[in-house]
């Protein structure tokens, strides 16, 4: 394992959850539209929506963590890094977060205008982190001298 796969797995996580998160969004979309009588017209509106805040909360906010976790991943040593080092302990800690607030979103859904809102969340949350990973994927700068 090298810092150049742990970085490529830290993306590729990101990008996996992003799509999950916001094929799990259109679904919930759908479901306003059958089961709660939502128009089709305010579920488009919500994922467009959903999409614009998304991709500028991965763009100002998810993208420092990237950035950060990244550096993170470049300060470690060679020669000991291990699988479990892709996240630091308080990004596992934001996830799993993440995971018991997306439970709790869909579970009390009623309150908080229905399956239309939980799914532009969930929508704007997966594009969030898949503007985030770019960083991942952009090169590193070259620092050698010629």
């Amino acid at each position: 394992m090298n810092k150049k796969s742990l970085i490529k797995i830290a993306g590729s996580v990101w990008v996996l959850a992003g799509l999950f998160l916001i094929l799990r969004g259109w679904e919930l979309l759908q479901r306003a539209m059958a089961e709660q009588g939502s128009a089709a017209s305010a579920v488009y509106i919500a994922l467009g929506i959903g999409l614009i805040v998304g991709g500028a909360k991965g763009k100002f906010v998810l993208s420092k963590s990237a950035n950060r976790n990244k550096a993170r991943i470049d300060d470690l040593d060679e020669s000991t890094i291990k699988v479990h080092q892709v996240y630091s302990k308080s990004l596992y800690i934001m996830i799993g977060g993440m995971m018991l607030l997306g439970i709790l979103l869909r579970t009390f859904n009623d309150y908080l205008g229905g399956f239309i809102v939980v799914g532009a969340i969930y929508c704007g949350i997966g594009t969030a982190l898949i503007v985030s990973s770019l960083v991942y994927w952009k090169a590193q700068p070259s620092t050698e001298q010629a």
